[in-house]
């Protein structure tokens, strides 16, 4: 199983020279299928990503954790989504409105180009019960933590297994939609664990309930749910990549002193690719 980052930041993207390091582009992650493509949100990472597979005509499963702006944004740029031949699928779960609201972005006085210009075949897919199989690949949700609502994603493969966790509020100050305990019992075992690590514990005090997590939560719960490997993902947009570098030698630093289970701690970068055979992890950076 093939898992490629295209988009890392939340809320806005963030292009500069301070930030090239991990890039700019908001949320969009790609999961290589057989004889399908996976991507997981359409923030404006999805623009590139449109470029790699525009080649093939391979159906496209696209799912969404929620319909913010940073998640969306990118879908208008998807070149695929222009192709005549290709078959487009979009997906949510946990969400009080369809995945097809994510085209009323394409009107005035939005977008100049009418959705009426797809030349894909574009087609809401249902999730039932939680759980769609995509080839090998078998897809699972689960309700997170965030204003408005918010669908995480656990892939289980022959291969190995990976989880999208975005927008997710470990602790909210309001009752969770899922409970700490919940978390680490669908996150359990899996070999990455991609999350959404968005502010450091001094920064709660102003961020407390906008519906996301602290970092020094998502490395306890890497530990406690025993994933292989953690990917601290959805960084603010005003971060450095100075910055981002000593948030990854301080990750890995507090991952040391734990006793008993340790994860491999990485930051989302643009560009970084990891490559899963029987749980066996093969990463190439960007």
């Amino acid at each position: 199983m093939k898992i490629k980052l295209f988009g890392v930041r939340g809320s806005i993207a963030s292009p500069g020279t301070e930030t090239i390091g991990y890039g700019g582009n908001t949320a969009c992650v790609y999961v290589e299928g057989v004889e399908s493509h996976l991507i997981f949100d359409a923030g404006t990472g999805i623009r590139l990503l449109g470029e790699e597979i525009l080649q093939d005509t391979l159906p496209v499963y696209l799912f969404f954790s929620h319909y913010h702006w940073d998640h969306i944004q990118g879908f208008p740029f998807f070149k695929p989504a222009y192709q005549q031949d290709r078959k487009l699928y979009l997906l949510s779960d946990h969400l009080p409105e369809s995945p097809k609201s994510i085209l009323e972005q394409m009107a005035d006085p939005h977008f100049p180009v009418p959705v009426e210009n797809l030349k894909a075949e574009v087609r809401v897919l249902p999730i039932e019960q939680g759980r769609i199989d995509i080839g090998e690949l078998k897809v699972s949700t689960f309700a997170a933590n965030h204003p408005g609502g918010c669908c995480a994603y656990r892939i289980d493969s022959p291969h190995g297994s990976f989880a999208y966790v975005t927008d997710n509020e470990l602790f909210p100050p309001q009752q969770p939609t899922s409970t700490y305990e919940q978390w680490s019992a669908f996150l359990k075992d899996v070999d990455i664990l991609l999350h959404d690590a968005m502010y450091l514990q001094e920064e709660q005090e102003g961020i407390h309930g906008w519906g996301h997590s602290l970092i020094p939560q998502v490395l306890q719960l890497a530990v406690d749910a025993q994933a292989k490997h953690v990917i601290l993902f959805h960084h603010d947009p005003s971060r450095t990549d100075t910055q981002l570098d000593q948030i990854a030698q301080q990750s890995r630093e507090w991952m040391k002193e734990q006793e008993g289970f340790h994860s491999q701690v990485f930051l989302a970068r643009e560009g970084d690719c990891y490559e899963l055979d029987t749980g066996i992890l093969e990463y190439s950076p960007a």
